[in-house]
């Protein structure tokens, strides 16, 4: 499949998507509806994980995409920690448990593959790089050797200036 074009084509958005609304429906189950406030945190968090995805990636930068994802991630952290609540307050059953639990898993897998395949060596974030440009770099050669600093007319915005 070629580049996503909106955040809906993500596979990983549409897992978390149906995570979230079977989360929902659980919580309007007697006796899990009656705990307003687990249910306000689990659903809140379990939206959070596919709106941070939605949110980062129409931020327009890869950074800021990539530290949207981070913030799913932990949100899917979160609904899994409520996920536990919730069983051990046995509003949920060992098996309706044990499939939200292993779906989270299996949303943060994804999300965490995608993220990899942003931020594998040579793309992405993780390694963009200032260049120096040539000029910059011949001065420097320059003030290393002589060990004065090249005149004001050539010093670029981006050179670092030493003062002696």
């Amino acid at each position: 499949m070629a580049a996503a074009r909106t955040f809906t084509e993500l596979k990983f958005w549409q897992r978390a998507r149906e995570w979230s609304k079977r989360i929902f429906y659980l919580t309007r189950q007697e006796p899990f509806k009656s705990d307003r406030r687990l249910v306000a945190q689990i659903n809140d968090s379990s939206e959070s994980v596919m709106s941070n995805i939605a949110e980062g990636f129409g931020r327009g930068t890869q950074g800021e995409f990539v530290m949207f994802l981070g913030y799913s991630i932990g949100s899917l952290n979160e609904t899994q920690s409520h996920l536990c609540a919730a069983y051990d307050r046995e509003y949920l059953t060992k098996d309706e448990f044990g499939e939200l639990f292993e779906e989270g898993t299996e949303i943060r897998k994804m999300t965490v593959a995608f993220l990899k395949s942003m931020t594998k060596f040579g793309s992405g974030v993780k390694h963009m790089r200032k260049y120096k440009s040539w000029t910059d770099q011949v001065w420097e050669v320059y003030e290393r050797t002589t060990g004065k600093q090249r005149p004001e007319l050539f010093r670029s915005a981006n050179s670092q200036e030493v003062e002696e």
